[in-house]
């Protein structure tokens, strides 16, 4: 007791710290709160500030690896993801005695970060990935490379192998620049230059990476700041953090609803900006206000309920012909030369990356804000305006959008009458089709399965049913890292992995986390043996292709020997089966039913159909002549 006492009043550990440990010793809650209490003035004395509490901002002695640590509690971080590196020994110290962190020991670098971005995409909660050095930075900077591209703060942490007093002596593990190296994918990037530094470099991290638009951070220090003595300052994130949620220009909005209301044909884009500021609600009604159709070009997450009589998929631009068109926070990624939205059509460009607009695609109104701000102006703007005739002419329009998405619908029992449909192997679209039928209402689905079949069964909806946590960046391997990563943040729900043979072979260690943590995800391999959107991709680039004219396929077939996935997830803990038919797939879904309500991961290696031109039963395979 006397001990903890003079630390506490050295400032060698905070008042949590102070807490936690005396409870250890068997003093109850409540009597080491009186404690505390009566320490603390003449721990901090009397400023004469009374905005600024102890716990806001303190001075901490102890290792950089310690105040690494405590800066990580400030900032609101409760676990921290990482592959084992020796020369984090001093932080590993430093949690045994914080359990405010919850280390979370990944295999690979790659699937670990992937459950890191998970975690924040499904909780909104901060999180860290660590690696050692630049040996493990570059395994998860394919991660990285997706946080970049989603938007997703993640921040990473790696140290620079060689000593500070070594540096440039192109030591083991070392590389000049290291932090540089991530300076294209990431928001920001540091070398802390003292020991001292270590928390301010993290607070930064931090404040960067969730300032809007978010995006990856990238912190790096020598090897040794971690074991020297440091005396440094542990701030809240509260106290560093601009909390930017920002209203649009009030002209513009004006300007936007004005030409929204005399528009014949406007048409809503949605976006991740929806999802992360839970602003679907507020889109809903933006669309209803003006009976327009609302679309959602490719992103992570659903950010429109789909089943809603408005929505009319992922390519309106094509079926609806619109004269204005409002994105209302899509990143709107581009696959082609030409600009999603056309010159001639009407822009409207709502969002709070500012950096992007008007990169690609020319504005009419640029609506710089935060979309919740935005959407609430907007509407109260239209309504200001709007007059019986606009009204009628805006139910008019909902009835043709309505009888449209109702055409659209009727079309999906088609894809059920396909004589392959009670086939085996499966198709894509059966599969989906499936799961579908088999998930929770509520579930999430976490999809890596790229453009295989059956989407629009799930009929997704960010206000309350099914969530999607798609395929985006193009890095491949992430399915079951972030699957686990989205279970521990949303445990009470379900939480099913779609992914593809080539993509789940990228990443399998996340099955390792789910066994070991007791996450029960549901994981399903679309499997045919194949690279299928390469093989269709690369055969459609070349005209007169000699590769179809003599079935010899080089980068796409993954058969002989076929890989059996169900075999691998049993190598990492977690039961799985393979299954070619429906009534299989059936039994397959109700025995993972059951595995995960005993709180028990299950994988499913579901046989898939190869659709493509050129596909063979047995595909060619090149040989090796080692005689």
């Amino acid at each position: 007791m006397r001990e903890l006492v003079a630390q506490y009043l050295s400032k060698s550990i905070s008042r949590r710290g102070f807490v936690s440990r005396l409870a250890k010793t068997g003093v109850s809650l409540a009597a080491a709160q009186s404690v505390v209490q009566s320490l603390t003035p003449l721990v901090y004395g009397k400023t004469g500030d009374t905005d600024v509490s102890p716990e806001d901002i303190r001075i901490f002695e102890g290792t950089g690896g310690e105040a690494f640590a405590e800066q990580l509690i400030a900032s609101g971080v409760k676990y921290v993801f990482g592959n084992s590196a020796s020369s984090d020994a001093y932080f590993y110290e430093a949690l045994v005695d914080r359990p405010e962190l919850t280390y979370i020991l990944t295999p690979h670098e790659g699937p670990g970060a992937a459950m890191a971005m998970g975690y924040i995409q499904a909780s909104g909660e901060p999180a860290i990935v660590m690696q050692a050095a630049i040996v493990g930075l570059v395994n998860a900077m394919g991660q990285m490379y997706c946080a970049w591209k989603e938007q997703t703060p993640l921040v990473f942490y790696s140290y620079r192998n060689e000593p500070s007093r070594a540096a440039g002596r192109d030591g083991f593990e070392a590389v000049a620049y290291q932090e540089e190296i991530v300076g294209p994918i990431t928001k920001w990037h540091w070398l802390a230059r003292r020991s001292e530094m270590i928390p301010e470099t993290i607070r930064r991290a931090f404040k960067v990476a969730w300032t809007p638009p978010y995006g990856p951070t990238y912190a790096t220090w020598h090897t040794d700041y971690t074991g020297e003595k440091v005396r440094t300052e542990i701030i809240r994130h509260e106290k560093v953090d601009p909390r930017m949620r920002v209203r649009p220009n009030p002209k513009e909005v004006e300007r936007a609803a004005q030409m929204l209301v005399e528009a014949r044909r406007p048409l809503l884009m949605v976006g991740d900006e929806l999802y992360k500021t839970n602003s679907a609600e507020k889109a809903v009604k933006l669309a209803e206000l003006l009976g327009m159709p609302v679309t959602e070009p490719w992103q992570v997450f659903a950010n429109f309920p789909q089943a809603h009589p408005l929505f009319v998929g992922g390519s309106a631009l094509q079926t609806q012909n619109p004269d204005v068109v409002i994105n209302a926070g899509n990143k709107l990624m581009h696959f082609s030369t030409r600009p999603v939205v056309p010159r001639h059509i009407k822009f409207i460009d709502m969002r709070i990356d500012s950096a992007s607009m008007g990169n690609v695609i020319t504005t009419d109104v640029p609506l710089v804000a935060d979309v919740g701000y935005g959407l609430e102006d907007l509407i109260a703007a239209i309504e200001g305006i709007m007059t019986p005739t606009i009204r009628k002419k805006a139910q008019e329009r909902a009835e043709s959008v309505r009888a449209f998405s109702e055409r659209a619908k009727k079309l999906r029992p088609v894809m059920t009458r396909n004589p392959d449909w009670d086939g085996s192997p499966l198709l894509s679209d059966r599969l989906t089709y499936e799961i579908a039928q088999f998930a929770d209402q509520d579930a999430i689905i976490v999809d890596e399965s790229g453009g295989t079949g059956g989407k629009q069964f799930f009929e997704f909806n960010p206000m309350g049913g099914r969530e999607h946590i798609a395929y985006y960046a193009g890095h491949l391997g992430g399915a079951t890292g972030k699957a686990a990563g989205v279970k521990m943040a949303r445990p009470k729900q379900q939480v099913i992995a779609l992914t593809g043979d080539g993509a789940f072979v990228f990443g399998p260690t996340g099955l390792w986390n789910q066994a070991r943590l007791e996450l029960p995800v549901i994981t399903v391999v679309y499997n045919n043996h194949a690279y299928g959107g390469p093989h269709n991709r690369v055969i459609n680039a070349v005209r007169d292709s000699r590769m179809v004219q003599t079935g010899r396929y080089f980068c796409d077939y993954l058969g002989k020997p076929d890989m059996n996935m169900a075999y691998i997830a049993k190598g990492f803990g977690v039961e799985g089966e393979v299954v070619e038919t429906p009534d299989e797939l059936k039994q397959a879904l109700a025995r993972a039913k059951r595995a995960t309500l005993e709180g028990k991961p299950y994988l499913i290696d579901a046989q898939v159909k190869r659709t493509g031109v050129g596909w063979a039963d047995e595909p060619w395979t090149p040989s090796v002549d080692l005689s």
